[in-house]
């Protein structure tokens, strides 16, 4: 009884670094980065594959800022990832992997324990939204991906996604989506989601993000098939937004 109660309050977590905030409507916002490890998906143009699979150490910024590390044993405990945090003044966290709601049983936890005035922003893959449930209140900010299967080569998850949006607009929080294309991005695809988006708020911020390289995805898309994604997406939806990871383009973390 005691390891099941002690494996609930831990978690596997890759890394914790301060950076600038890459991606979406927050991007060049000063973040401490908490990823953690672990993610049913394995999207093929995935660039944190080391958060993928767990590791049995997790690299800790060690001073924040400094892009030097040192390694914690995982999993992390609660009083552990506290006091590693500790050390690090931004404004917002950054919670992501990986997939952060798949050890939903420790963000219960941990969330409360978080300082009171430091925002919570989630970044999701958007299909467990029985788990976002259990933890909106304790985030400003759900960063939603929609996963769409000709760019991932993984099977659709559309009705995950509709709950899912569902649920993050009854939470009230700011919510936005983001659509990574890359070569393989069919129209079709790109119809479904404008679909899925109209359906429940067409009013939703949308940023469509061209998939940046990584060493096993090097397939860019043209210039062309992203204004023509774009074209069709603001002929239905009034929030639309092209953004590359700006981290990637400015060689930070």
């Amino acid at each position: 009884m005691g390891c099941v109660k002690m494996a609930s309050v831990m978690a596997n977590i890759t890394e914790i670094f301060s950076s600038l905030q890459g991606e979406g409507p927050h991007t060049g916002e000063p973040m401490t980065f908490v990823r953690f490890a672990g993610c049913a998906l394995n999207c093929r143009w995935c660039d944190t594959e080391a958060a993928i699979k767990t590791d049995p150490t997790c690299r800790v910024e060690t001073p924040p800022r400094s892009a030097r590390f040192v390694e914690i044993q995982n999993p992390v405990s609660i009083k552990e990832l506290n006091g590693q945090l500790a050390f690090f003044t931004d404004p917002a966290i950054s919670i992501t992997g990986g997939e952060p709601l798949e050890q939903v049983s420790f963000l219960e936890k941990w969330l409360p324990t978080v300082p009171e005035g430091k925002r919570i922003l989630l970044e999701t893959n958007g299909i467990l939204h029985r788990e976002l449930d259990l933890i909106s209140k304790r985030i400003d900010i759900v960063s939603m991906d929609i996963k769409l299967p000709s760019s991932t080569g993984k099977r659709p998850c559309w009705d995950e996604h509709a709950k899912f949006i569902s649920d993050s607009l009854r939470s009230g929080k700011e919510f936005y989506i983001k659509i990574v294309i890359t070569s393989d991005t069919s129209t079709k695809d790109i119809q479904e989601a404008i679909k899925l988006i109209s359906s429940s708020n067409r009013f939703i911020p949308v940023i469509l993000q061209p998939a940046s390289f990584t060493p096993r995805f090097t397939q860019g898309i043209s210039s062309d098939a992203v204004e023509s994604f774009a074209r069709l997406c603001n002929s239905w939806l009034p929030n639309v937004t092209i953004m590359k990871q700006a981290h990637k383009e400015l060689g930070i973390l």
